[in-house]
Order: C-alpha cells, then sequence, then structure tokens
C-alpha cells in the first residue's frame, strides 16, 4: 500500500512541458507542413499520443490529428486550406501550445467539356472571380465568374446545328477543344452560352443571333436593370394615383 501511495503521488506531481517545432511561417498548397510535437516529463523526453488540431483563424475549418511526441508528423496542404491565418494546437494532460503559420494563395481553375456543357470549375484556394472569354467558332463572348473555393460554373453552350471549334480562356489558362457537335434547335440562330441553372427557362446570358440582332435573349446580366425601370415605373404611376384620389377627395369636401 505504501509504495502504491508513492507511485500515485509521483505521478500526480509530475512536471510535463510540451511545445511543437519545426513550423515554418508560410506553406503553399501541395506543401507538406512537417512538425514535431516535443513532449517532456520531469524535462525528459517520453512518447505518448497527442491529440493536434489544425484550424483557420476564422474557425471555418479543422483538422485533428493524434500523432506520437517526439516523432515527426506531416499533413498535406491541399486546396480546402483557405488563405488566410492558421494555427495548430496540441494538448496533453492539462497541457498545451499553440502555434501560429499562413498558407499562401492559390488562384487555379479548371475547364472541361462534356457534350454541349462548359465546365469551370474552381480547384485553388481563393474565390475565382476572373473574366471568361468564349469562343464557339467566330463567335466570343466574356462572362465575369463569381466561383467560391470547391464550386463551379456550369455553362449550356449554345449554337446551331454544326461542328464548331471552343477555346475558353481567363488570359492565363487555356483550354480548346475542336470539331465540337452542337445543335441547339430551339434557339434558331443564336450563338453563345446559357447558364446551366436557367436551362428550360428561356433565359440565357450573352446568346446572340448573327442573321437576327433584333430577336436576341434577353441577358441575364441586364434583367436586374429592366426590373428596376420597371419598378420605378410602377411606383410613379402608384403615386399619380395616389395624388389624383387625394386631389379628388379633396375637391368634394371644399363642394360639400
Amino acid at each position: 500500500m505504501y509504495i502504491f501511495l508513492l507511485s500515485s503521488l509521483a505521478f500526480v506531481s509530475a512536471n510535463y512541458s510540451i511545445d511543437i517545432s519545426g513550423l515554418k511561417q508560410s506553406y503553399s498548397v501541395g506543401e507538406e507542413i512537417s512538425y514535431t510535437v516535443i513532449l517532456l516529463e520531469d524535462g525528459k523526453a517520453i512518447d505518448r499520443t497527442v491529440q493536434v488540431t489544425f484550424s483557420d483563424d476564422f474557425g471555418k475549418s479543422k483538422i485533428v490529428n493524434s500523432v506520437l511526441s517526439n516523432s515527426l508528423s506531416k499533413l498535406l496542404v491541399n486546396e480546402s486550406f483557405a488563405s488566410f491565418g492558421w494555427h495548430v494546437q496540441a494538448a496533453y494532460n492539462g497541457k498545451e501550445v499553440s502555434r501560429s503559420f499562413a498558407i499562401l494563395e492559390k488562384s487555379s481553375i479548371e475547364f472541361s467539356l462534356e457534350g454541349d456543357k462548359l465546365i469551370i470549375k474552381n480547384s485553388g484556394n481563393v474565390p475565382y472571380t476572373k473574366e471568361v472569354k468564349i469562343k464557339i467558332g467566330q463567335e466570343e463572348s466574356t462572362y465575369t465568374q463569381n466561383i467560391p473555393v470547391g464550386g463551379q460554373n456550369s455553362w449550356i453552350l449554345v449554337a446551331p446545328k454544326g461542328t464548331y471549334n471552343i477555346e475558353v480562356s481567363d488570359g492565363i489558362n487555356v483550354f480548346t477543344k475542336s470539331n465540337v457537335n452542337l445543335d441547339s434547335q430551339s434557339t434558331g440562330n443564336a450563338i453563345g452560352v446559357m447558364s446551366d441553372e436557367f436551362k428550360g427557362t428561356g433565359f440565357a446570358s450573352g446568346v446572340r443571333d448573327p442573321n437576327n440582332l433584333d430577336k436576341t435573349f434577353i441577358s441575364m446580366d441586364k434583367l436586374p436593370v429592366a426590373l428596376v425601370f420597371v419598378s420605378v415605373v410602377l411606383i410613379l404611376i402608384a403615386l399619380l394615383y395616389i395624388k389624383k384620389k387625394y386631389t379628388y377627395s379633396r375637391n368634394t369636401s371644399k363642394k360639400k
């Protein structure tokens, strides 16, 4: 019993210290974070399983690992690591330590074509907001993108029945494909692209009919302006109606 009490007392009074070494100030996507959790008991290194938590400064992303203390550990930085401040925290038996680092920005985009559908996928770790030029045959249009990290936009290529050369570019990345068969029977001679989410609604963006410009589809980027104009007109009509009613009521009261 006496020996048991002595051993218990020694365990309680053990002095632990913990730290993280090997970290750099910043990392790029595709790079490995190499680090070592240093754990000491009464000044001597001990091997224990330690919980390590990586998280961004805004608390949106969190990665929890269990590693062996005093051994080299690694974590691959992929596209899910947002480009701002991060920190790593290690804890053991009531002791904890936190160290900071940064993830550098990586803007990356992937263009692909599936039938008549153009897919623009954000494979970087920052929102993609560049202008993309889409060329179908000789017709070219520009579209501003706003794709969140891990997201994508889908566009339907619109053109009369025929074979076309397709080129997509944002000024840095270029995607081309030759002899693409398109057959947009419902759009007549119109050439351009239509957002996949509006497919079948009759609304298209940047679709032009070279032979009938006055029959061009309604552009979605101009639609909000039209709605504002119509709203203003309706408000003015309503105000005139109210004024007329008020004037009529006032004149009627005077006659009485």
